[in-house]
């Protein structure tokens, strides 16, 4: 059986700072498969993105360093590698679209120039054949009159279209693994789907494994085969999405989802909140993270260790006291 495009194996990734050691990633496990989209869910501070850097290696160091844990890409090890060899991997087989466009793309490149200047990087292309692959991939992801927004620069088109750029960008190279970090947050509705529609296409053509961070479990329906429930900096619930909406397990899940406004609703009624905040991550509490904001909590074991993963007989995998964890 071939081995996983990604295996992230008890991922941790902390920061020093002056209030103390923030451990934003805590034993993080996760798998992503050839053409197979993983979504990452969770509130903000979650650890979500500080995952996602993890594996693109972009920590900032100082403060931030990875402590623990192995992700291993097409089966060669990360953790350790050399920066000289992280930057022939990120462009060519791992390429990222970050979250907000604007202040990713440079403001003094023409839109044509970013997009050329990683596959003159790694594929050894001339300035012409670069151009010229940049235009096709300029028009792969649906930006009119390339030619013209060739030699204009990201103010002078909109968010949509910056946010198009920037997978044109990604897949440039055809990676073998995109990591997408919230691509379509500052995006309307109609937009948003059109970006999501363009993400799923030009992964179907080069059969790419995706790595989806969102806070937005419509999109996780959408597009994903699988999700990681993130909280508090571990992964509190893994499963395929037609489970997770079906009959999630973990008591932070069904909360998010029940938080979610349905179709039959009455148009009075107050949507659910989750009460409290998330932990402060560098001073966690004992016990369970979700401990105080749990509406299913049991003090006598809860307060006193954090559970384990439990993997359930459906295939789902748990951190909660009530499965034995």
């Amino acid at each position: 059986m071939a081995a996983p495009l990604l295996s992230v194996q008890d991922l941790k990734t902390e920061f020093h700072t002056s209030g103390g050691v923030v451990k934003a990633v805590r034993g993080v496990t996760f798998q992503v498969e050839r053409g197979e989209t993983v979504g990452l869910v969770g509130e903000s501070g979650s650890g979500k993105s500080v995952t996602a850097l993890s594996l693109m290696r972009l920590i900032p160091s100082p403060p931030g360093r990875i402590t623990g844990g192995s992700i291993k890409f097409d089966g060669k090890e990360l953790v350790g590698t050399s920066e000289d060899e992280m930057r022939k991997i990120r462009g060519q087989q791992i390429a990222m679209v970050f979250q907000d466009p604007f202040s990713s793309l440079n403001p003094t490149m023409t839109l044509g120039e970013q997009i050329a200047e990683p596959i003159r990087l790694h594929t050894n292309a001339n300035r012409a054949e670069a151009k010229e692959k940049a235009l096709q991939l300029m028009k792969d992801v649906r930006i009119p009159l390339p030619e013209i927004r060739y030699r204009q620069y990201p103010h002078q088109i909109s968010g949509g279209q910056r946010q198009r750029i920037m997978i044109a960008i990604a897949f440039a190279c055809n990676p073998q693994l995109l990591i997408a970090d919230e691509p379509t947050t500052a995006l309307d509705v109609t937009v948003q789907a059109q970006v999501l529609t363009l993400m799923k296409a030009m992964q179907k053509k080069t059969n790419a494994g995706v790595v989806l961070i969102t806070h937005d479990l419509g999109v996780v329906a959408e597009v994903c085969d699988r999700v990681l429930v993130m909280y508090a900096g571990i992964v509190v619930e893994s499963s395929t999405v037609e489970l997770i909406f079906r009959s999630a397990q973990h008591p932070y899940t069904q909360a998010l989802l029940e938080s979610l406004p349905q179709m039959d609703d009455d148009r009075t009624k107050r949507l659910n909140t989750i009460p409290g905040q998330p932990p402060d991550l560098a001073h966690l509490p004992t016990g369970c993270p979700f401990y105080e904001r749990c509406a299913k909590r049991m003090p006598d074991i809860c307060q006193t260790r954090e559970p384990e993963p439990v993997t359930l007989e459906t295939g789902q995998i748990v951190r909660c006291f009530l499965y034995g964890g």
